[in-house]
């Protein structure tokens, strides 16, 4: 609501106004573009005062002081990952973000494994890295041994069990009893890696060879069959194994077919191993055997003696000399008629 004024005010306040117009029309524009700067700058000085004690800590380089150099991951980097200087980046963050045991150079990363996933721009601690040499004998665990065995859609979890996840490896075999045996091998098992790369799945070219064994339902054992590796199709998964485990997965290859369950990722264990028996039925048993063959007929061929010819009447000389005339003889298989 605007302030009501008197008469006599509002007349005095007019004068004023017009005053101070004559007195900026005899201005020059140099004094005129004068006073219009002096007004700017006061308004300037004005505002940053005011926003100074506003925000008495954001001032200009209190911010840089405190910035720290460290490490950090430059792309997603897989567990058990030999670092290279491709794969790490230097970058200053404030000190308050900096976590306890940051690596402040690469050369304290280099050739060291990833004990965990990092992905691009984590920061890489000392807790995050292990100690082993690298090359692929750096990602096999301590008191373990690398061993493969062969594998294919449906026995390699149809491609989606990764280097670094865990498995359950299962022995499949009619070898054991009277039917067919499904049974826990070995459980909680580490992959190193799948085909040839330790990484992701690659386009390579594997075959495994060995004598090829047919199980009750038609299929191979995946261990003695070969098989080709391509994008995405794992045929060839290499475990960490103790080297009484690799000797029974080996072993066990020989008999039967292996299968990998994979293992959920919050590394959830079950100590009860399991067993699934399938015993054929009695009356199954007699219809899936061979036929037995007929019994042989059983045929005597001893010669059976010729029957006699009558005698010929006397007195009547119309018979045949021998008397054998329009009689059948048998013997054995063969029959012949007397002439």
């Amino acid at each position: 609501m605007l302030p009501s004024f008197s008469g006599e005010r509002r007349g005095s306040i007019v004068k004023k106004l017009e005053k101070l117009t004559e007195i900026i029309e005899k201005m020059s524009p140099r004094k005129l573009m004068l006073l219009c700067g002096s007004a700017a700058l006061a308004v300037f000085l004005l505002l940053y005062v005011i926003l100074s004690a506003l925000f008495p800590d954001q001032k200009p380089g209190n911010v840089a002081a405190g910035n720290v150099t460290v490490v950090e991951a430059a792309r997603d980097i897989a567990p058990q990952t030999v670092l290279t200087e491709e794969m790490l980046k230097t970058v200053e963050v404030p000190a308050n973000l900096v976590p306890a045991g940051a690596l402040t150079d690469k050369k304290q990363a280099l050739g060291k494994k990833t004990g965990i996933d990092l992905f691009a721009g984590d920061i890489l601690t000392e807790r995050k890295l292990t100690s082993h040499g690298g090359g692929f004998v750096g990602m096999i665990p301590d008191g373990m041994r690398a061993v493969s065995f062969g594998v294919n859609d449906v026995t390699g979890v149809s491609g989606f069990a990764k280097p670094g996840d865990k498995v359950d490896i299962l022995l499949v075999t009619d070898k054991e009893g009277n039917g067919i045996v499904s049974k826990t091998l070995l459980k909680d098992v580490l992959i190193l890696a799948v085909n040839k790369s330790s990484d992701r799945p690659q386009g390579t070219t594997q075959t495994s060879g060995g004598d090829k064994k047919t199980l009750p339902n038609g299929s191979q054992p995946a261990g003695n069959s070969g098989s080709t590796g391509s994008m995405g199709t794992p045929s060839v998964v290499t475990v960490a194994l103790t080297p009484y485990d690799a000797a029974k997965l080996i072993g066990s290859s020989r008999i039967g077919q292996l299968q990998m369950m994979l293992r959920p990722a919050d590394g959830s264990t079950d100590d009860k191993s399991i067993g699934y028996y399938v015993i054929p039925l009695p009356g199954n048993t007699a219809s899936s055997s061979t036929p037995a063959p007929a019994p042989a007929v059983q045929r005597d061929y001893t010669p059976r003696p010729a029957p006699q010819a009558p005698a010929a009447p006397s007195g009547d000389g119309g018979g045949d000399a021998g008397g054998l005339s329009g009689i059948e003889v048998i013997r054995g298989t063969s029959a012949t008629r007397g002439k």
